[in-house]
């Protein structure tokens, strides 16, 4: 651990905390040190089904059914698709230790002394996207549909390639417990669909067996357990080892599923608020806790495990919040970061996984939903005017075909802010199934820290910026990518119910300059009003941003004055009028925004902006017909 990491620790942790995490560390080292030793240790284990599919009724359904077989057959014919890098041709014997858009690869050599970062360009998510197998279950349902022994032989060879060319605790598939997890997810979820196996294939399924063990025993002596920080990292170790526990039969296996089911289940309470949402202040990681909350769920359910009525009561609230947030096609806003991540691809995924790029959008959640809907048994969502989910600071408006998400959210993970943007007061403007306002997204994390830094800044984003600061200090070292300040400290978001209904927070972003920012936000069914009020004093550079969707671009018309307008066509016309005391200067500049880990689309952004003697207000209306 870093220096100035011990250091913050040290800060902000109680002594019982710092304590408690030393002795953990010790134990941690004591559990590596005896697994390289020794290994995984001989395997006492037998793969058997739990039904797991069981849960899943209609799969095989006609659009599902083609969407699935075009995937695999891509997959037969060596095309992997791979967030937003569409379908890289990777072969039916892939490199996977290589990250395929920039040739990088890392060397077959010790995992634990890997560098994973290593600022030349390379990404160590496409590796391990590959080396997650999400794919290898979508070969095995070709099977479960045709019949066809190509899917059956062609699955097989993958896994066993895999397993000889990535030898346990060697090469960057081996170095974190969460890509541990997942692969072994997906390895179980494709022999229960390859099940049964004959007798000339008994030796094959005995190589996955031992292959799934040490999976198990890595994860358990590389836990990313921690008492000052768990993230969703945590979250997919213990994950995992429920599933691995629940599909392996031997001594010990019942002991360790009760023991990993527990720990989801309290872990599900600690990483999320009582509204339901998420504590890491992105949609996209809001999605897969909730998709491992309920992938464990049914292995607990399968497994015959006890479920705890506070655990069932917060997954459904996690489901309310994404019924809350998402438009009325099910897609989420992408707020925070977003990295395409999930336990299993489900039909949502695999749908639009052969369609461009401009075409996807990775928080689709209606395959999610609907499961969710058969396991937990939720009641039939109902759109309300009005949701505000004040722990997680967020709210969202609607009006006829419009609405609004507001976000106030805090730093996640208690203020340290890993999948955290400056996006305070942000809004996303949605219009029927359009976004005319959208969030930036995620284009990539490690490959270009210039990128990533610009993707979480205060200026890729709907809200307004201050003398070109960002709320939150970003820092400029590259190895500090998943850090960052906390001074945007948000109010609670206040709501206000009259004639005509609004919504309104501030942040302290820019205290420490001086300045304060408070927004208010009011729609109907033909207009949206956004009112900056800016407290403080001197003089500052105050700057405006709307970032449009794709499907959306503006005209300039009045360019300069007290007074500002531009016209923005899409599948609707809609016109944007900002005012304030001050001479304001709009202009409409390329931007970039990403629906897809890797993705980049190009769109409008509209810019306003002023200098002015503070306190100001600046309104901004956009009306439609």
């Amino acid at each position: 651990m870093k220096l100035h990491t011990v250091a913050s620790i040290l800060r902000q942790e109680p002594l019982p905390v710092l304590i408690g995490e030393a002795a953990w560390r010790s134990v941690r080292a004591i559990r590596k040190w005896l697994f390289q030793l020794n290994g995984p240790g001989s395997c006492r284990v037998r793969f058997h089904p739990i039904g797991y599919f069981e849960s899943q009724p209609g799969f095989a359904s006609g659009h599902e059914r083609e969407s699935i077989l075009a995937y695999a057959d891509a997959v037969l014919l060596g095309k992997y698709p791979l967030m937003g890098y569409g379908c890289p041709c990777l072969g039916v014997a892939p490199d996977w230790h290589c990250d395929w858009v920039s040739g990088m690869r890392w060397p077959l050599e010790t995992s634990e002394k890997m560098q994973l970062v290593r600022h030349d360009g390379s990404d160590v998510k496409a590796p391990w996207e590959l080396s997650r197998l999400q794919f290898a279950p979508i070969v095995a349902k070709g099977w479960t549909l045709t019949g066809e022994r190509k899917y059956r032989d062609s699955v097989k060879s993958l896994l066993t390639h895999w397993i000889a060319n990535n030898p346990l605790g060697t090469g960057v598939n081996w170095t974190i417990a969460m890509e541990a997890a997942l692969r072994g997810i997906s390895i179980c979820l494709t022999l229960e669909l390859l099940w049964p196996f004959s007798e000339p294939e008994q030796s094959w399924l005995d190589q996955m067996t031992a292959a799934l063990w040490q999976h198990l025993r890595f994860i358990e002596a590389h836990s990313e357990f921690s008492f000052h920080l768990r993230s969703n990292h945590y979250l997919s170790n213990i994950t995992g080892l429920t599933t691995l526990s629940a599909y392996l039969r031997g001594p010990g296996m019942r002991r360790r599923l009760k023991k990993s089911a527990r720990a989801v289940q309290r872990e599900i309470l600690l990483q999320t608020y009582t509204d339901g949402g998420n504590r890491e202040a992105s949609t996209g990681y809001h999605l897969l806790v909730a998709q491992m909350g309920l992938h464990s769920f049914a292995v607990q359910q399968r497994g015959g495990c006890a479920r705890a009525p506070a655990f069932e009561a917060r997954l459904r609230l996690m489901f309310a919040w994404i019924a809350a947030m998402a438009d009325k096609t099910g897609k989420l806003p992408h707020l925070g970061d977003c990295d395409n991540g999930r336990v299993e691809l489900l039909p949502d995924d695999i749908v639009q996984a052969m369609e461009p790029a401009c075409r996807r959008h990775s928080l689709r959640t209606g395959s999610l939903y609907a499961r969710a809907t058969d396991l937990l048994k939720l009641p039939v969502a109902a759109g309300k005017p009005i949701e505000v989910l004040r722990e997680s600071g967020l709210a969202v408006l609607g009006a006829g075909e419009a609405s609004v998400v507001f976000a106030a959210m805090p730093n996640g993970l208690g203020g340290r802010g890993s999948h955290t943007h400056c996006d305070k007061l942000s809004v996303v403007f949605r219009l029927g199934p359009n976004e005319v306002f959208c969030d930036s997204g995620s284009r990539c994390y490690t490959r270009s820290a210039e990128q990533r830094n610009l993707d979480r800044s205060t200026k890729a984003h709907n809200t307004l910026v201050i003398d070109e600061m960002d709320q939150n200090t970003i820092p400029s070292d590259p190895r500090l990518l998943f850090q960052c300040g906390n001074e945007a400290a948000v109010s609670d978001i206040a709501l206000t119910e009259g004639v005509e209904i609004s919504v309104q927070a501030s942040h302290a972003g820019y205290a420490r300059f001086g300045v304060g920012h408070q927004r208010t936000v009011q729609l109907n069914e033909r207009s949206l009003l956004l009112t900056d009020e800016v407290s403080g004093a001197g003089e500052h550079a105050l700057d405006l941003r709307f970032v449009l969707g794709p499907e959306w671009r503006a005209s300039s018309e009045m360019m300069n004055g007290e007074t500002v307008r531009c016209e923005i066509a899409g599948p609707r016309r809609l016109t944007l009028v900002c005012e304030a005391e001050s001479g304001l200067a709009l202009r409409v500049q390329p931007a970039q925004i990403s629906r897809e880990y890797g993705a980049v689309i190009p769109v409008s952004c509209i810019l306003i902006r002023t200098t002015a003697s503070l306190p100001v207000s600046i309104r901004t209306r956009v009306e439609w017909e």
